[in-house]
């Protein structure tokens, strides 16, 4: 371990925001490279986190963010969906709670569909994977539906190709949640699932984890992925995806997406997803808390050591 990596460790506690910019991501993905600048949502504090962004619209064409608001120095404050509105300039409004599951619920998938936008969140805790309808008039989650359940998964991401809903996961099953990825298909949004001939299609720390919706550029499918072989969080892969069938796949790396060195979360970057010209990410900082650090390593030893 290098002396950075060490005195992140033992000093220093991550902060998580997310990140606007405008641009092309078919340019991003035939460039092989991401260089936009992005404009970071303003913190309260360095307690508060927020990540995972996924973006949509409203009949009225209103842009929505829908993410996790969370809290790295607090246990108490596990990850709740939000939702605000932002403005042509990325500025957010009001934020609204839309999701407390009583347990840590993270990455709000958006799939949208005949005029309807669904909403499934990650709540590995439940050991479910479970659809809400977003209701546009009340700005609420309404009418949850569990499509996969008994299945600790991870970031489920969802695409419709040849006519089948292809959903992506990893899996906290071992303690290999950032691995090990599976493959789930169905002929409806909501099930019944079938896992792939080939499960687990992949075991790679780097690259398989999902880390936003599939982009579709010349014909052609890329899996955005998490890299976790330095640290979680440190950067995305964006993967091509050259077979996908009931019984087949296979993807290549194709780039990586880094964190922009000259920004201030320049820690690392593991969600990115894409609406028209609107690409939204999310980034890490390191915040010196040396007191706090320590104070969290002793409350995990405590808590494991009473379990």
């Amino acid at each position: 371990m290098n002396i950075n990596r060490l005195y992140n460790k033992l000093c220093c506690v991550m902060q998580w925001n997310i990140g606007f910019s405008r641009g092309s991501i078919e340019q991003v993905i035939r460039q092989k490279e991401c260089k936009l600048p992005f404009k970071w949502m303003p913190l309260n504090d360095s307690s508060a986190s927020v990540a995972d962004p996924f973006i949509f619209k409203d009949p009225s064409g209103k842009v929505k963010l829908i993410y996790e608001d969370f809290s790295m120095t607090d246990p108490a404050k596990y990850g709740k969906i939000m939702l605000t509105t932002l403005d042509k300039a990325f500025n957010a409004g009001s934020k609204k709670e839309v999701l407390d599951a009583g347990s840590h619920a993270s990455y709000p998938f958006v799939f949208s569909e005949n005029g309807k936008t669904f909403i499934i969140p990650e709540t590995s805790h439940q050991r479910k994977v479970a659809a809400y309808e977003y209701d546009f008039a009340n700005e609420q989650l309404v009418n949850e539906s569990t499509i996969i359940d008994k299945l600790p998964l991870l970031d489920s991401t969802i695409f419709k190709h040849s006519d089948k809903y292809w959903l992506f996961a990893t899996s906290t099953e071992q303690g290999l949640g950032h691995s090990r990825l599976f493959i789930y298909y169905s002929d409806s949004l909501f099930g019944n699932y079938k896992a792939h001939a080939g499960n687990p299609v992949k075991d790679n720390i780097n690259g398989s984890r999902p880390a936003g919706n599939l982009i579709k550029v010349d014909g052609e499918l890329y899996r955005p992925t998490q890299n976790c072989g330095q640290h979680y969080g440190e950067s995305i892969s964006i993967n091509k995806i050259t077979k996908l069938s009931e019984n087949e796949f296979s993807e290549e790396f194709y780039f990586k997406i880094s964190p922009d060195k000259n920004s201030k979360y320049n820690s690392g970057v593991h969600t990115i997803n894409v609406m028209d010209d609107m690409i939204v990410i999310d980034g890490i900082r390191m915040i010196f808390m040396p007191l706090t650090k320590w104070k969290l390593f002793v409350q995990r030893k405590f808590k494991k050591g009473s379990a």
